[in-house]
């Protein structure tokens, strides 16, 4: 038997060679492409190839794209984040490993288990089998952003799209996910944001990880499958050109958030045409235009960015990343009509479902709607929908003007500084210009002496340093600035302590917010020496331009003599660290899976995502909050140091906690965002394990077959992958033993991450396509030692 099968896989291989002339149909064990080359493997059609795809004249993509059009439509990458420049290799390595070489020495695995040949099918999916050719990876398991006819999607698995630049960035993941949802719901989200979705399918109502969504091979059409019947629960629209055999068919998540299909005729096609489009109008899609941009689309077709009334682009060359104020203003610190007007846009609105109000007022007309923005200082925005007046929380996510929005109102608080500024004051120079002049020359001395005996007096001089303290206005934030006297009474003179730290305590407080009691945190920083003020301000600029479900949203400050002071949404579930360690039972697989996965997104934003990336530097469980469902959100980053995207070191002191302390904070060698990705790994080991990185009383409970290493968490998981016993770690867990694959794909991550070479850890976008199985988990180098 075994013979014939060696026979059939020979044969099939000599009958696939045929078929494809001087392109290589296959790669077995040994084989090796190199960028630049030109050389590719097509299927037997040669409607598909896999290669090394161009995205520049230097750079390329591991890819699968439609070879027979013009276009050389890209459908499927391994390096999407990460194009590898002329001289990378793919190579089926000996031991039958898929692996993408750098000419750096970087390595991506992108299998990492044993196989002995590969080749690319007409429908477009590439596979590796063994030698009697079995399927033992295909990349239908790991879209990127696409679907093919014959692809199923099955639950938990996820579509990202590319993200919206040009140049070699723009297969880049961008800001869109399609989520095949384990409760049987297909949604799509704006992922980076608290979003729960901006389209959703209709639901199974029992929920249920039964459901799939189908790419039909035989009629290129859609839909959601439930249950071993394959009963189906919704389609998507069936206009599909036929006969369906002549045109190749593709469904694609767009860089503008629309799921789409399309087809492209075989002989006579010029261009794709487009069959259906997912949500039906571009400027649907949540966040599409950033913090305080607002999208429009008379057509119906393409999304045109602008920012909201005193608001300008974060980066004029891409308006997509949003917008920042153009002049800041502490409405609350002199709350007069002369400082501000009301900007009203007419046929929009500012949707942002479960997280964008924060006080509605049914059945009101524009001038009660437009009065409710004036006389709150608070208040930023409001829109009228339907007589419905909804004040806006900051920042504005989802500003926009459709035909979907005639009718609806938005009301924006302008500064007039700007008109000011713009106008009345260039007039008036004109005319002055001489007299101003001459009255510069004649004062500055007096100036000069004068500030000189003002300041090095002592008394004026603590005034000066009181004066100097800044406000949201000065610091270019929309955060609300308390007062010390404020907060003091808030939490009721600090008396219910949550919390505390090497330097800082955090305090339960209500805010009355009108009729409405909002529960926070306040967290009083103790101790901040005359440096670390710049700091603090800084920072503060730093953290109002984050915006993301994993973190911890900061609501207000308080900067006043010494006492500094920051205000936090409330986390009512605490610490992870009290819910891994200190409850009586551990939590479910599925909670701890989702909690890593969250925390991680988290720190990918904060590392490569926001305006201004940031180095956490003291990543640990009790840094990580839980909020009323349990979500996990990152916390404590106001000692945070900003990084610069030219720099290789931070001039931050060292921080940190021990057994979450990367090995160079203690060698005084480059502070890089690696030192997160370290704590990172410590911390993921101990969520997917149940337990802490050392623990001494396992000293007493060791056993013979413990191995001796079950002290230190790192030590024992290294272990238990090196002798193929990864069921040691579920600690008999019956949903863990059940999903004994992902367990072993997170341990191996986790022990990549605590590598002590920071080079040779990955970096936070390869976690999560690790974590999210997108790319293969090679074996960790401490397991191989």
């Amino acid at each position: 038997m075994r013979t014939s099968l060696h026979l059939l896989a020979f044969l099939f291989l000599i009958l696939h060679h045929q078929s494809n002339g001087q392109n290589s149909p296959n790669i077995s064990t040994g084989s090796t492409f190199t960028a630049g080359d030109n050389g590719s493997l097509l299927s037997s059609s040669g409607d598909f190839a896999f290669g090394f795809y161009p995205v520049s004249d230097t750079l390329f993509l591991v890819g699968i794209w439609f070879n027979k059009i013009q276009e050389r439509t890209l459908v499927w990458s391994a390096n999407r984040d990460s194009p590898a420049e002329i001289g990378s290799t793919i190579s089926l390595t000996n031991g039958g490993q898929l692996v993408l070489n750098y000419v750096n020495g970087t390595v991506i695995r992108i299998y990492s288990g044993t196989s002995r040949w590969g080749f690319i099918q007409d429908d477009g999916n590439f596979v590796l089998t063994d030698s009697n050719l079995r399927k033992v990876w295909e990349s239908f398991n790991s879209s990127t952003d696409t679907l093919l006819p014959g692809q199923i999607m099955l639950p938990t698995v996820k579509l990202y799209s590319n993200s919206i630049s040009d140049g070699n960035s723009k297969y880049s993941r961008g800001k869109f996910m399609l989520e095949m949802q384990a409760d049987g719901k297909l949604v799509l989200s704006a992922y980076h944001f608290a979003d729960t979705g901006y389209w959703l399918s209709s639901q199974d109502p029992q929920g249920s990880n039964e459901v799939s969504l189908v790419f039909n091979q035989r009629n290129a059409s859609l839909y959601l499958v439930k249950g071993t019947n394959n009963n189906t629960i919704y389609s998507f629209p069936s206009n599909v050109p036929t006969p369906v055999e002549d045109y190749y068919h593709r469904a694609t998540l767009d860089s503008f958030g629309n799921f789409q299909q399309y087809a492209y005729h075989k002989t006579n096609g010029s261009n794709w045409i487009r069959v259906w489009k997912i949500p039906s109008e571009p400027c649907m899609a949540n966040a599409i235009c950033g913090a305080y941009g607002l999208c429009s689309s008379n057509e119906n077709e393409t999304v045109n960015c602008e920012c909201l009334p005193s608001y300008v682009f974060l980066d004029p060359s891409n308006p997509t990343k949003g917008c920042h104020p153009e002049t800041m203003i502490n409405f609350c610190a002199d709350h007069s009509p002369e400082n501000f007007t009301i900007a009203a846009i007419k046929d929009s609105d500012m949707p942002y479902k479960e997280v964008g109000d924060y006080e509605i007022y049914p059945d009101v007309d524009e001038e009660w709607c437009k009065r409710v923005v004036m006389e709150d200082c608070y208040a930023m925005a409001a829109s009228l929908v339907n007589r419905t007046c909804s004040k806006k929380r900051t920042p504005i996510l989802n500003a926009r003007k459709t035909s979907m929005t005639k009718g609806s109102i938005s009301f924006i608080k302008v500064p007039t500084k700007l008109v000011k500024d713009g106008v009345s004051t260039k007039k008036k120079s004109n005319n002055r210009a001489h007299l101003t002049a001459g009255l510069i020359t004649t004062s500055s001395l007096a100036v000069l002496f004068g500030a000189l005996a003002f300041y090095y007096h002592p008394a004026p001089r603590r005034l000066v340093r009181r004066e100097r303290n800044p406000n949201s206005s000065r610091i270019g934030i929309n955060f609300r600035e308390f007062k010390y006297k404020e907060l003091y009474e808030i939490t009721n003179g600090f008396s219910k302590q949550l919390g505390k730290g090497a330097s800082a305590k955090v305090y339960f407080g209500n805010l009355k917010l009108k009729d409405i009691q909002v529960e926070i945190a306040v967290k009083r920083i103790t101790d901040v020496a005359e440096p670390s003020e710049k700091v603090f301000m800084t920072e503060l600029k730093i953290i109002g331009r984050t915006h993301h479900k994993n973190l911890v949203k900061l609501l207000g400050f308080c900067i006043e003599d010494n006492h500094f002071l920051l205000v936090y949404e409330l986390m009512k579930n605490g610490a992870l660290s009290d819910f891994l360690f200190k409850e009586e039972l551990l939590p479910t697989w599925s909670h701890r899976t989702e909690m890593a996965i969250g925390i991680a997104r988290g720190l990918l934003y904060l590392h490569e995502e926001c305006d201004s990336p940031i180095i956490h530097c003291d990543i640990k469980p009790q840094n990580v909050l839980l909020d009323s469902k349990y979500n996990a959100k990152i916390s404590d980053f106001g000692l945070s140091k900003l990084l610069k995207k030219d720099q290789t070191r931070t001039d931050t002191c060292a921080r940190g906690t021990v057994g979450y302390l990367a090995p160079e904070w203690l060698k005084n060698a480059p502070i890089t965002p690696k030192v997160d990705i370290f704590s990172y790994g410590v911390m993921l080991l101990e969520i997917t394990c149940g337990r802490r990185h050392i623990e001494l009383s396992r000293v007493e409970e060791e056993s013979e077959d413990d191995e001796g290493d079950d002290l230190l968490l790192v030590n024992w998981a290294a272990v238990c992958v090196r002798s193929g016993r990864i069921d040691k770690l579920a600690r008999n867990d019956p949903e863990v033993l059940n999903d004994v694959k992902r367990l072993e794909r997170f341990v191996k991550v986790g022990l990549w991450c605590v590598h002590p070479d920071p080079i040779l850890r990955p970096s936070m976008k390869m976690v999560m396509q690790m974590l999210e199985g997108t790319i293969e988990v090679g074996v960790p180098p401490m397991v191989d030692q």
